[in-house]
């Protein structure tokens, strides 16, 4: 409870101050260390964790399920989806860019410089590119959490059981793990209502840390150029 309330109090923050955090997000300069974003990369790409998190779904009332549903809907609604982020760590480091989403299985995050980061999801897999150090690594997408919610259609409690779920003052939070591991850790999707929207959320990874990410100047459903989902791997032009 106390961590839901705590996603409360953080999106009702960002609610009275929006205009000043966006302004704060442009003229964001920090450069992060590299192992700062990798734990916390949005993607949730999690090692086991020893207090894993028991894959039970959690108990609803009527109008619990009934909203859960609604949201259920609203994800199914999006098929593509561009916003500006602002991601902070549990060391308070913040990081901010675009994210890109299109179902089935593709998404791409853009760090403003100087971080040198860039994230592709192609459908298949997950890649991760840092250029300034020339380092790629490559995931499944959808072994992800998040990877999940690029799937065709979100099922809450098919592969993503919900663990936790909480309406107060117009604001809903939504806890999941994976069903099919569960020690990877949980997301939580926090919503705001009336419009229904996706305006943020928390990763706890293994080690009992929380990376939040909080999304701005949200559009759903616009013209996405293919090329962003297009991993132009440097690994295939050295082999060359």
């Amino acid at each position: 409870m106390a961590l839901l309330l705590a996603h409360f109090a953080a999106i009702a923050y960002l609610q009275v101050f929006a205009d000043r955090t966006k302004l704060a997000m442009m003229q964001l300069k920090l450069r992060l260390p590299h192992h700062v974003c990798a734990i916390a990369l949005i993607l949730c790409l999690w090692t086991a964790a020893a207090n894993a998190e028991d894959a039970t779904p959690v108990e609803l009332t009527s109008a619990e399920q009934s909203e859960l549903a609604r949201i259920e809907n609203y994800m199914n609604d999006i098929q593509n989806l561009r916003a500006q982020f602002l991601q902070v760590s549990a060391r308070g480091e913040e990081a901010t860019g675009l994210f890109y989403l299109r179902r089935p299985g593709r998404l791409r995050v853009e760090y403003d410089p100087p971080f040198p980061v860039l994230i592709i999801g192609d459908g298949f897999l997950l890649h991760y590119h840092d250029r300034e150090l020339n380092q790629i690594s490559d995931w499944p997408i959808f072994d992800t959490p998040l990877g999940a919610l690029t799937d065709t259609y979100v099922r809450f409690n098919d592969r993503l059981v919900v663990t936790g779920f909480e309406n107060r003052d117009g604001l809903f939070a939504v806890r999941v793990v994976q069903r099919e591991d569960p020690a990877q850790g949980s997301l939580t999707l926090i919503y705001t209502d009336a419009p229904l929207a996706l305006r943020q959320w928390q990763v706890d990874d293994a080690q009992g840390l929380t990376t939040t990410v909080t999304l701005f100047e949200l559009e759903t459903n616009v013209d996405l150029d293919n090329e962003l989902f297009v991993f132009d791997d440097p690994r295939e032009q050295q082999s060359r």
